[in-house]
């Protein structure tokens, strides 16, 4: 299987300059985890809930007047839609991340890879696998 089949379409992203406390409410409204920088085009880092708590909170700092760019994971791994999905699994275990920023031939951002993205693909997979194996079965 293919990374473009299990990523997440059209990843959320801001500016570097965005504050911390805009970027929060974007990631709570949009009921997501992470969220992609990017300013003129270029892939600037990645912002997970993980920074929130460790690199704000924990610290006291105040959401309203830190910068993104303050604070953003980076540099950020990135993989190439047609990659297999095993390899992209492999590279977020020799990194350890949960996150993989998915981009086409031409380095454009087309997507984010999560280890709940590949969850999900792996469920659908053994309930299919799980269900052929229960008609195969009955044909006996």
């Amino acid at each position: 299987m293919k990374v473009h089949e299990a990523m997440t379409k059209n990843p959320v992203t801001v500016k570097p300059n965005s504050s911390v406390q805009d970027v929060a409410k974007i990631m709570s409204e949009k009921k997501i985890g992470s969220i992609i920088i990017s300013g003129n085009g270029e892939l600037s880092g990645i912002l997970t809930e993980r920074d929130l708590v460790r690199k704000v909170l924990a610290r006291g700092k105040d959401p309203k007047s830190v910068k993104v760019n303050e604070i953003m994971s980076k540099p950020v791994v990135r993989i190439n839609e047609n990659s297999d999905l095993l390899d992209a699994s492999e590279l977020m275990k020799k990194k350890n991340i949960r996150r993989l920023v998915v981009v086409d031939k031409t380095k454009k951002i087309v997507g984010i890879l999560s280890t709940n993205d590949m969850a999900r693909v792996m469920r659908r997979a053994v309930e299919e696998l799980t269900t052929t194996y229960y008609l195969m079965s009955r044909e006996r």
